[in-house]
């Protein structure tokens, strides 16, 4: 069975830079937030969000309104909790069914809320990717459609570094370039490939 390496990070902390170079690498790579995007696509998930949240979630074209759905349950942690019980089911129903399908010594799951939503129970090993707030803000304002107050709210919703650290099997600190993180990647690709290739 293919190990399963669970990958979170806070908001702009860089975690998928730090999954697309473990898939330089030929590890496969899960985004359950992609996930979740594909899944709210659809009809009968796409309803479940409406009976539990309203129509005021939805675009003029009948789409799902992703940013305004974020503003409600980021808001209220027991919205967020009910998103959480429609949604994570089955998004783990399909990590299972692409889990199968991998063939490798282990396999990336990466999901921004892994620990919050008890995904870490159904991993082999979590890697955190860590980053000065400070730096996770100055990224996000610079590459995201968010302004200052919409960081700091998903930040408040979010588990801090602190719990994130304590959770993890290993810290990855992405304050500096690139270069330094391909590094960092690298040494545990192979601490990682040693651990699992006899599974």
């Amino acid at each position: 069975m293919i190990a399963r390496v669970g990958l979170t990070g806070g908001i702009g902390s860089g975690k998928s830079t730090v999954a697309n170079i473990f898939s330089e690498f030929k590890i496969p790579v899960l985004d359950l937030d992609e996930v979740g995007k594909c899944l709210t696509s659809q009809p009968d998930h796409l309803s479940m969000l409406v009976n539990a949240f309203g129509d005021r979630i939805l675009r003029g074209n009948g789409s799902l309104d992703r940013h305004e759905l974020a503003r409600i349950c980021f808001s209220d942690a027991e919205k967020t909790k009910h998103l959480n019980q429609i949604m994570h089911p089955p998004i783990w129903d399909e990590a299972e069914a692409w889990l199968a399908r991998q063939h490798a010594c282990y396999a990336l799951i990466e999901a921004s809320v892994l620990i919050e939503s008890g995904g870490v129970s159904r991993m082999d090993d979590v890697v955190v990717v860590v980053a000065d707030e400070s730096i996770r803000r100055e990224r996000v304002l610079a590459s995201r459609d968010m302004d200052a107050a919409s960081f700091d709210a998903i930040v408040q919703r979010q588990c801090n570094d602190d719990i994130r650290c304590a959770t993890a099997d290993y810290v990855i600190w992405n304050n500096a370039e690139k270069s330094v993180l391909h590094t960092k990647i690298n040494t545990l690709h192979h601490q990682l490939m040693g651990k699992y290739s006899q599974m």
